[in-house]
């Protein structure tokens, strides 16, 4: 119990620190259409605003809107760990939390990887293959093993459920 308990402080804090950051990304993407950035340098998952073409614009505001996916499935994961701490295991809401945070996951990590081939493509005008642990491949394999433990506490409650029958 301890051990969730020391996970839940670490999602929490991580919450609580995102929370400023969301209302900058959603004002940022927003201004970043109409005001001038100048010499300004910066990068989300390493795509950069370098330049002040419409294509490195939204480009710029994919990724810091796919940012707020991974914030969404953060909040999912942390219900999921308050079912947890109150030992509400095989809840329809664990199960339902499970699923979407996988979904937002992979669905972030297979943006975050169609936005990179595309800013290699047009900015170094190369395409590469790389091999390697690739953090668009973890993304999408950490959402993957969420839909797949959804799955997992599907079953563990339908078992439980017929174990209860069961006299």
């Amino acid at each position: 119990m301890r051990k969730i308990n020391i996970l839940k402080a670490i999602v929490d804090l991580l919450w609580i620190f995102s929370m400023p950051v969301v209302l900058i990304i959603v004002g940022f993407s927003v201004a970043i259409f109409f005001v001038d950035l100048g010499e300004l340098n910066i990068k989300i998952n390493s795509i950069g605003l370098n330049n002040d073409t419409l294509l490195s614009k939204v480009l710029f505001v994919i990724s810091a809107l796919n940012y707020l996916l991974i914030i969404a499935a953060l909040y999912f994961f942390r219900k999921v760990l308050n079912h947890f701490i109150r030992v509400k295991i095989f809840e329809v809401t664990v199960i339902r939390s499970f699923q979407k945070t996988g979904n937002l996951l992979a669905i972030s990590g297979f943006i975050s990887l169609i936005v990179s081939i595309i800013s290699n493509v047009y900015y170094e005008q190369k395409i590469s293959l790389e091999f390697g642990l690739n953090q668009h491949l973890v993304i999408i394999c950490l959402g993957l093993f969420f839909l797949v433990l959804s799955e997992v506490f599907k079953i563990a409650k339908n078992q439980k459920q017929e174990n209860d029958l069961t006299i």
